[in-house]
């Protein structure tokens, strides 16, 4: 993880010194006061007609044949669809979205723009069917599948496509917020995200995987509520980042990780609606690939949202709204911008 090495705080903070500085509130707001005005010059919003013309729109950013295997989720459901951005972050892809049982209009026509030659499917015949993986296949492109019996145990097989480096993130797998919240930074360093049951015991297969792979920087996103506390027993110094509600979660999260480098461009912010995943995930792979923050908002705007614009604003900050109006409304984004 060369990137990060380059952080000062990752040079000399260490797991218990991190959760210490976390406790003493050491995380900062570091952007001005005023209101913050979004313009033509300083926002673009991305959208389509549905979630997968929008996946499609987010992908054009990625430069003509620039990108030899792309990684697909479902656009239907969520479970197996909230570990995949780290593998999009490992291949320098977008995350682009499918039906269960035909690709949307355009999905080969991109595919063929970036210059793919491998697709790896995320999820099993109930999240993308084979009918799907043989249509693909008719294209000549390479086709493979990384899934599991549970979404639990799609999580790990992804981690160990995407390959163990010196952070971990564990999230609920019973709702997409908190995943999402942690994907671009998981994207931008392809450090794995594991998910688990809010409540019982930790699946096996994730504590395997958390016994054989021991990182650096475990990290735990939500409360107990979300994630139990025993998957703190399964680290020797896990640090947890929760707020109330997912958007104090959402804004925690942010914060830590613009102040500790795990994420390194304030001036790149990217909002999502945080009622619904396929928005946000697709552009927690854009966001991943400038390494800057998801803001997630509901439909009125919390104050948690509302603090991270105005603590993230810098004189060259630059917004990408995620979705049309049904998803971020114009007038969510005035209240969302007001002082």
């Amino acid at each position: 993880m060369g990137k990060r090495l380059t952080m000062i705080y990752s040079k000399v903070l260490t797991t218990a010194a991190l959760t210490a500085a976390l406790a003493l509130g050491a995380i900062l707001p570091t952007g001005a006061a005023s209101a913050v005005e979004l313009t033509e010059d300083n926002s673009y919003r991305i959208f389509g007609s549905d979630r997968y013309q929008t996946s499609l729109e987010v992908s054009q950013a990625w430069p003509d044949n620039s990108v030899k295997t792309v990684v697909v989720a479902t656009g239907g459901d969520f479970p197996d669809a909230l570990a995949a951005t780290p593998l999009a972050g490992a291949y320098q892809s977008p995350l682009l979205l499918t039906k269960k049982d035909s690709l949307p209009a355009g999905f080969a026509a991109e595919l063929k723009r970036l210059g793919a030659e491998n697709v790896i499917l995320v999820g099993g015949t109930g999240a993308i069917s084979e009918k799907v993986k043989n249509e693909l296949s008719t294209l000549k492109f390479n086709v493979e599948r990384i899934n599991g019996k549970t979404r639990y145990e799609t999580a790990v097989n992804i981690a160990e496509e995407v390959g163990m480096g010196d952070t971990l993130y564990v999230a609920t797998g019973a709702n997409f917020a908190d995943s999402l919240s942690v994907s671009p930074a998981a994207g931008y360093y392809a450090d794995p995200i594991l998910l688990v049951p809010a409540t019982g015991a930790v699946p096996t297969v994730v504590a395997d995987y958390i016994k054989a792979n021991q990182p650096e920087w475990p990290i735990i996103v939500g409360g107990e509520g979300a994630v139990g506390p025993a998957v703190e027993d399964l680290f020797a110094e896990p640090v947890r980042i929760a707020g109330k509600t997912r958007y104090e979660t959402n804004k925690e999260f942010n914060e830590f990780a613009l102040e500790f480098g795990f994420l390194e461009d304030q001036n790149e912010v990217f909002i999502a609606t945080g009622a619904n995943y396929p928005d946000a995930l697709s552009g927690s792979a854009l966001a991943a690939s400038y390494g800057g923050p998801l803001v997630l908002t509901a439909k009125t705007p919390s104050e948690a949202s509302k603090q991270q614009i105005q603590n993230f604003e810098t004189p060259d900050s630059f917004y990408t709204i995620l979705g049309g109006e049904g998803a971020v409304s114009s007038a969510t984004l005035k209240q969302l911008f007001a002082k």
